[in-house]
């Protein structure tokens, strides 16, 4: 069967998709996190689902080795750096800890361009600058607030996300989209690992069926999906485009911290959003160099893909 050809308005939506569903991350994480699990815990667990779902597709051969090794770095990172975000939504508002967050094109569009030869369009640049202004205003006067410190680490989050999205649009070609998953999967595990095991019973392990449905929940809605549909559309539109549709998470995180945990809904906040929307519509897709390349060698030689 002839695979289904992904336009990139089709790859737009499905990253908004992703970023919606993503956008839920805080309910989770917020929920486990204040009934005692530690924050590298609760993302072990988002990350290591992809594995036990998927896991049985993986297919090792000398074509996927080097794709597979980006794979692992980029779940390592990524691993480590939505541990940071977790533990700043413990102590900060949804908003302000998105805001932060959503800092990611910048470092998604500087790692295509110096890592992988992307270089961007201008639309792009002014676009991810315009997303960091967004968050800026969003963000107002709380970064001088008592939980500076952790905010400045929470760059991590952001900068591993950019890192990500550069990888899975410029290096992971050769892998089916279940092994892309399951590479993230096994690199943030073994990234984690180590810190997994240095935690409390009852800080790592859920204890009870309320825990682990909402473990499940996390690792399926936000972990599994959405890294899924990422995989598979990403590649399609490039890393600019993909790192740009995603910023739609900004006002959803909005409108989850003023439902969820009655956090104010302010004028700053909804031109941000404003703002994020814009910068969506206006920036071009274009599939990065090294996707060009995979697409080409598919067609000369379909035979080896599979």
């Amino acid at each position: 069967m002839a695979p289904v050809r992904i336009t990139p308005r089709i790859a737009t939506a499905g990253i908004i998709i992703v970023s919606l569903m993503m956008g839920t991350v805080p309910v989770f994480a917020r929920e486990l996190t204040d009934g005692g699990m530690a924050p590298v815990a609760v993302v072990f667990y988002r990350n290591i689902a992809g594995l036990f779902v998927l896991g049985a597709f993986l297919r090792v051969t000398k074509e996927k080795r080097r794709a597979l090794v980006w794979g692992l770095a980029m779940g390592a990172a990524m691993g480590l750096g939505w541990t940071s975000y977790v533990e700043a939504l413990e102590v900060v508002p949804v908003a302000t800890a998105g805001v932060l967050y959503m800092s990611y094109p910048i470092f998604a569009i500087l790692f295509a361009w110096i890592l992988f030869q992307d270089t961007p369009h201008t639309r792009a640049l002014w676009g991810a600058l315009v997303v960091v202004g967004a968050a800026a205003l969003a963000l107002g006067p709380e970064l001088d607030g008592e939980h500076t410190t952790k905010l400045l680490v929470m760059i991590a989050a952001p900068a591993s996300f950019g890192f990500a999205v550069a990888v899975v649009t410029s290096r992971l070609g050769s892998l089916k989209t279940s092994e892309r998953v399951i590479a993230l999967s096994v690199g943030s595990a073994v990234a984690l690992s180590p810190l997994i095991l240095s935690l409390p019973r009852e800080e790592s392990i859920p204890s009870d069926s309320r825990t682990w449905l909402l473990v499940a929940g996390i690792g399926v809605s936000t972990g599994v999906v959405p890294q899924l549909i990422y995989s598979l559309v990403a590649p399609s539109v490039g890393a600019a485009r993909a790192a740009l549709a995603g910023t739609i998470e900004l006002p959803t995180m909005f409108v989850v911290g003023w439902l969820v945990f009655d956090e104010p809904f302010t004028a700053a906040r909804v031109v941000a959003g404003l703002l994020v929307i814009g910068v969506i519509v206006i920036v071009p897709s274009r599939p990065s160099p090294a996707t060009v390349t995979a697409r080409r060698r598919r067609r000369l030689m379909p035979g080896r893909f599979h």
